[in-house]
């Protein structure tokens, strides 16, 4: 079973949606858990919830985290085969190191082969993420992602949002795609185009075709 740890405040929830419906698509069983909603939650709890997934066939866990949640149920045995930051850092200057200590906490997590999905326009999120040694996939609105998008403005509507990939990225069972522009077609509604991005940067990982 694919664990996908998905971090942040407000981009979540809407990174979590899209990429539930790409993969329900496809025919994937997804399972989504928002700690925040299970009071009481501890590790232990969360592990035999694990085991019950896997024992009912679940391809993928979408755990959707706030950083202050992280360390009240995650199991130290865990292990994140992707974990996606969406939205924007969010602390004052006085709570930056502890917000970094857990930060990195999670980071520890990822699986050795785990992919890292983050927000190349978001400059304090990559100085907390400096010298860590991980595979990291960046999606943004500047040359130096990996995912960005010729789509202009800040919400885009069900005509479709394009989606550019600038450089190749290897997927997670190793085939590797070539730079190249995606259509998405969306359901009616508004959505933002920083949780596009990143919901697009995993469906590439993961091998999905945008296009269909």
């Amino acid at each position: 079973m694919l664990i996908a740890g998905i971090l942040g405040s407000d981009g979540k929830w809407q990174t979590a949606g899209i990429i539930s419906s790409m993969l329900a698509s496809k025919g994937e069983k997804v399972s989504i858990i928002d700690p925040a909603s299970l009071p009481g939650i501890d590790s232990r709890m969360f592990s035999a919830y694990v085991s019950e997934l896997e024992k009912n066939n679940v391809s993928v866990l979408i755990l959707k985290m706030s950083i202050p949640e992280i360390e009240k149920f995650l199991p130290d045995d865990i292990r994140f085969d992707m974990l996606i930051y969406a939205g924007r850092t969010n602390f004052s200057k006085n709570s930056q190191r502890a917000y970094s200590d857990c930060l990195k906490k999670v980071f520890s997590l990822l699986d050795e082969k785990g992919v890292a999905i983050v927000n190349v326009d978001d400059g304090d999120l990559i100085k907390l993420l400096e010298g860590m040694k991980h595979r990291f996939v960046t999606y943004g609105f500047n040359t130096k992602a990996c995912v960005t998008t010729s789509s202009i403005g800040d919400t885009v509507f069900k005509e479709g949002f394009i989606c550019c990939l600038q450089r190749s990225v290897s997927t997670r069972d190793g085939r590797v795609v070539e730079p190249q522009e995606y259509k998405m077609r969306l359901e009616e509604g508004g959505h933002d185009s920083h949780d596009l991005l990143a919901a697009a940067a995993f469906a590439i990982v993961s091998g999905i075709d945008l296009n269909q």
